[in-house]
Order: structure tokens, then sequence, then C-alpha cells
């Protein structure tokens, strides 16, 4: 019986995968936003579509949920707080760049726009 040559290496390690010490929320991309324009989506009644600017040379588009929960009126002119860093996702036909944030009461039966206190530009 022959035997195989020895030179294989052996299998290294896989590698570990890096813990950050920053926390997941940090890595958020928040920033405060005017929503200058709010109208329902012409393909789902439940959903806005929003142009908000964040500070950027043109508004984003952004579509939300929100129909049932918030009149369109106190939806205009609107500082809100947005999620500027997630994926652009296409929503019955229209892309949207960022979210809004909002929270809801234990039944969901109630949402509302989180809003900036005042002063924070």
């Amino acid at each position: 019986p022959k035997k195989e040559p020895k030179n294989k290496k052996p299998a290294a390690a896989a590698p570990t995968a890096a813990v950050s010490d920053v926390p997941d929320f940090c890595r958020l991309d928040v920033r405060v936003g005017l929503i200058q324009t709010a109208e329902k989506h012409p393909d789902a009644d439940s959903l806005y579509v929003e142009k908000i600017d964040v500070g950027e040379a043109e508004p984003r588009q952004v579509i939300s949920g929100l129909v049932k929960f918030i009149p369109m009126d106190k939806m205009q002119n609107r500082r809100v707080l947005t999620i500027c860093n997630l994926k652009p996702s296409k929503m019955r036909g229209i892309m949207s760049h960022a979210m809004v944030f909002a929270a809801s009461n234990a039944a969901g039966d109630v949402v509302e726009l989180v809003t900036p206190p005042e002063g924070v530009p």
C-alpha cells in the first residue's frame, strides 16, 4: 500500500465574525426631514407618496402606509424623523428612498409620526 504524500495543508479555521462594539441602532442614518408634499399613492389606498426634504439637493420620495392613521392635511409641511440609509424599495410600482419614523400603541390602532423637538435642525 502506497502512502499519500503529506503536502496538504491543514484546513484553516473558519474566520470568526467581527463583533462590533457599535449597537445596531447607531448604524441608522436618522435625519430630520420636512414633508413638502404628501399625496395618496395612485395604486394603493393605504399608502402615501411623500416628498421629504432631508437636506440634500433634491427631496427624497418616500412611501408610507399611514393613510388610515394620519389625515393627508396633517402630513403636509410637517417635520419628521427619517431613516435615510435603507436600500431603496419599490412599493406598488413607485420607489421609496427612505422611511419615516412612526410609533403605535400596543393594539396597533393608533399610529403617530415621531416629531423631532423644536430647534433640532
